[in-house]
Parts: C-alpha cells; structure tokens; sequence
C-alpha cells in the first residue's frame, strides 16, 4: 500500500490518493523531489558578465555625454 499525499478532499474528505510511484500526487505533491539545478539568469558567470557590461554601458554613457 502506498502512502497518501497528506490531503484531504474539501467536499468528503476523504483522504487524498496518490497517483504516482513516489508516494506523492500529482496536485498536491508534484513530480519534483527538491530544488531544480540552477542555471539561467542568476548563475554566478551571467551575474558577474551583466556586471561587466553595465559597467561597459555607464562608461560608454559618461563618453557619449563628453563629446
């Protein structure tokens, strides 16, 4: 017997009944067993190039208002 996903039906509750082989289902617990790799936008390499190219488009800024 599995293990039930911890909810309750609103309207008989009736406990919840999972439908997937980690004990979880799919509304209330979800296929995920934790936090997904980070990648993207907020990776330490694409942070630090964004800083970089701030850094560039202020200096460029500062040049265009000198001329």
């Amino acid at each position: 017997m599995q293990a039930l996903c911890g909810a309750h039906c609103r309207t008989t509750g009736e406990p919840c009944k999972p439908q997937m082989a980690n004990g979880r289902c799919r509304m209330h617990g979800g296929k995920s067993t934790g936090r997904p790799v980070t990648h993207g936008q907020f990776t330490q390499e694409s942070l630090t190039q964004r800083a970089k190219l701030a850094e560039l488009n202020r200096a460029l800024r500062d040049l265009l208002k000198s001329i």
